[in-house]
């Protein structure tokens, strides 16, 4: 959906109101007392009330819209900027498009919407061939005082750095090759399908193997390299290949995961100065959401609607 389009859609802030009041009603409300999804609508008071138990609940309560003072409108258009654009928005550009007061509403709006389009991407895994690999994330961090020694601590270099996050990156792919506009130079092997990214402590066996059991098919083919840790995958899913990249083409054997990898810490260097590790899971859910559904099109926007008002948490 075009800029233009969006606003000639939702003009003003009833329009955005009325269209998330049907949306919700579409997708049901449910009790939080008693579960019960039959409802009425008071109009004189704005309220749902409920057939059963008869409580009575707002238009926000129980989606993602909960206990916020912000206006509608204000959602709406940072669901649509968050969806529509390739890359994404930082929360200060937000507010200054907004015109709002305050940072701190936005910059907790948009990190609201993005643990939408997490809680999203969770009830989906991989399947079929799916490549696995690990990338190191860039993140804030200040050294401390050592407690015993009283001294500064050292930053260590490398993939063991104080200022790396540990990312589990998986991309799923079809055999089926494609070329790009310059097939000379440029052809990959296999057709990307979905991705799915995950901040975790350590690269520990046991740890990649609790995140690919709840990421991945246990019918799927994975691919990894020849890291130690991948060692323990067979116990979990139905192949695993390894590759020995010191030798064998990692252009060719792993490519979607090193694309992922690379094209998501550029988008976080060009728009955010630095990521709290406490938050680069939602930034990595968002770039894994708009990849997901980079087909959908006009309906991105109305897909995340539905998410913000069908949630399974509150």
């Amino acid at each position: 959906m075009k800029i233009l389009e969006f606003f000639q859609k939702y003009p003003t802030e009833d329009s955005c109101r009325l269209s998330f009041k049907q949306t919700r009603e579409k997708e049901g409300v449910t009790c939080k007392t008693c579960g019960c999804q039959e409802h009425y609508w008071l109009n004189s008071k704005a309220l749902y009330e409920c057939k059963k138990c008869h409580r009575r609940m707002s238009l926000k309560s129980g989606t993602l819209l909960e206990n916020s003072k912000l206006p509608y409108q204000y959602w709406f258009i940072a669901i649509h900027l968050m969806t529509s654009t390739k890359k994404t928005i930082s929360a200060l550009e937000m507010q200054r498009q907004l015109g709002h007061k305050f940072y701190e509403p936005i910059w907790a709006m948009m990190h609201k919407i993005r643990r939408v389009f997490s809680e999203r991407d969770e009830r989906y895994q991989l399947d079929g061939e799916v490549e696995v690999d690990e990338g190191f994330y860039s993140i804030a961090f200040s050294l401390g005082m050592n407690e015993f020694t009283g001294e500064r601590e050292v930053l260590k270099r490398g993939k063991g750095s104080q200022k790396k996050a540990k990312v589990l990156v998986m991309a799923s792919f079809t055999k089926e090759p494609i070329k790009t506009f310059n097939h000379k130079k440029y052809e990959t092997p296999r057709k990307l399908k979905y991705i799915k990214m995950k901040v975790v402590e350590d690269l520990t066996a046991n740890t990649i193997n609790k995140e690919v059991k709840k990421a991945i098919d246990e019918t799927s083919i994975v691919h990894t390299d020849a890291y130690r840790s991948y060692n323990k995958l067979p116990e979990i899913i139905q192949k695993h290949c390894k590759y020995n990249l010191k030798y064998d083409d990692s252009d060719k054997v792993l490519p979607w995961v090193h694309k992922a990898i690379t094209n998501s810490k550029n988008l976080l260097k060009a728009i955010h100065h630095c990521v709290s590790t406490d938050y680069l899971q939602n930034y990595l859910d968002e770039f894994s959401y708009k990849h997901n559904r980079r087909y959908f099109g006009e309906r991105v926007f109305d897909r995340a609607l539905i998410a913000a008002v069908s949630l399974t948490w509150y």
